[in-house]
């Protein structure tokens, strides 16, 4: 049992790190192959910085309400 728990702590560790680490690769390319300018990459940087909750409803509210109705 112990080393189950063990295993499972290890894979969530290994798999966590390599996530981190595949979304800092994935914003570095896409700054890189983007070419946004400074305005631009500060607006990026506050997005990135708010919880998945605050981009959840953000993107709730921009969906006009006509096409919620389809998710239903």
């Amino acid at each position: 049992m112990i080393e189950i728990l063990g295993w499972l702590l290890a894979l969530t560790a290994v798999s966590n790190i390599f996530y981190r680490k595949g979304i800092r690769k994935g914003i570095k390319h896409a700054l890189l192959k983007l070419r946004l300018d400074q305005d631009q990459i500060n607006l990026l940087n506050e997005e990135l910085k708010k919880d998945g909750h605050d981009l959840a409803v953000e993107t709730l509210k921009e969906i006009p309400k006509k096409d919620l109705t389809l998710y239903n």
